[in-house]
């Protein structure tokens, strides 16, 4: 018995030294480096129905900086779908709700949006592939949806 004891007391000690995490790698998994003021992620997505995709796109290259000013202190714009089709350089579908919509971004292209509604909420989430964190960058959409919202969720993520 006096065995097992001395054998457990000198485990303990390896085991808190090698850290317990059984793969070796750092504890920390996050995607990105660090979280813009923009990123504010929903506790759940159950209940959330996503858009078809041609019912939101990306604004242009050249009209994101218009565009994001515009959402500096907002995390939504209604929008006309005059002005809608200028920022996206197309025109949406016809819908109820033209908006202009926060978005965060890590890696562009190997990802891409998902916008889902429920009730008076929206998330905005933008997946994309990596093995390392990266920063996080601002980004502006523009949805249709059916009614404005009241709540926009902001979020992104990674897989390898």
């Amino acid at each position: 018995m006096g065995l097992i004891v001395v054998r457990l007391t000198t485990a303990v000690p390896i085991l808190i030294l090698a850290g317990c995490n059984g793969s070796g790698a750092s504890g920390d998994r996050r995607a990105f480096t660090s979280a813009d003021s923009w990123y504010s992620p929903t506790g759940t997505t159950v209940g959330y129905s996503s858009l078809p995709k041609d019912r939101f796109a990306e604004v242009v290259t050249g009209l994101q900086p218009e565009a994001q000013t515009a959402l500096e202190d907002v995390s939504f714009k209604r929008i006309t779908a005059k002005e809608a089709a200028r920022l996206v350089g197309t025109a949406l579908p016809k819908g109820a709700e033209y908006v202009l919509l926060r978005a965060v971004v890590l890696r562009e292209g190997t990802g891409g949006y998902d916008v889902s509604v429920d009730g008076s909420s929206v998330h905005v989430r933008h997946d994309c592939l990596g093995s390392s964190p990266a920063p996080m960058s601002r980004k502006a959409l523009v949805a249709v949806l059916p009614s404005l919202p009241k709540t926009v969720f902001v979020s992104c993520g990674m897989d390898e």
